[in-house]
């Protein structure tokens, strides 16, 4: 593919993820495919068919979760979701399988989900210790 076409690719994913920046799942998304995106530049026309690529791809995912709800709730892995989304906008999902699906670094917004859900309650912390039992 041309280097132009794989630009405009990256700066559709980056001005949608820019726009939805509090929504994490858009963003791992966003991070997933532009690093496919960098190792393969050919998904760069499938990626600029869509207006949003982000939230094409996400429906996909959110659609499946819907699918297999038990009782309101449904979880969704990495490696799954992003073989939907990528089934959605007309990508290969044959090299999902092998290294794609483990981050070999994590991304802010991983490690902020991540630090959140290890944060103690608000129950757990102790008042009097922390201000010296004023």
């Amino acid at each position: 593919m041309k280097k132009a076409e794989t630009d405009q690719a990256m700066d559709l994913i980056r001005d949608e993820m820019a726009k939805a920046h509090d929504n994490p799942g858009l963003c791992i998304l966003g991070e997933y495919l532009t690093e496919r995106l960098q190792g393969d530049p050919r998904i760069a026309a499938a990626i600029l068919k869509h207006k949003e690529p982000l939230a094409f791809g996400f429906a996909a995912i959110k659609e499946h979760a819907r699918k297999i709800a038990t009782g309101g709730y449904a979880c969704v892995d990495d490696k799954t979701g992003f073989a939907l989304a990528c089934k959605a906008l007309g990508i290969d999902t044959t090299e999902i399988t092998s290294s794609v699906g483990l981050r070999p670094t994590p991304s802010p917004v991983r490690e902020r989900l991540e630090n959140d859900a290890q944060a103690p309650a608000h129950d757990a912390l102790d008042l009097d210790a922390l201000l010296g039992g004023i």
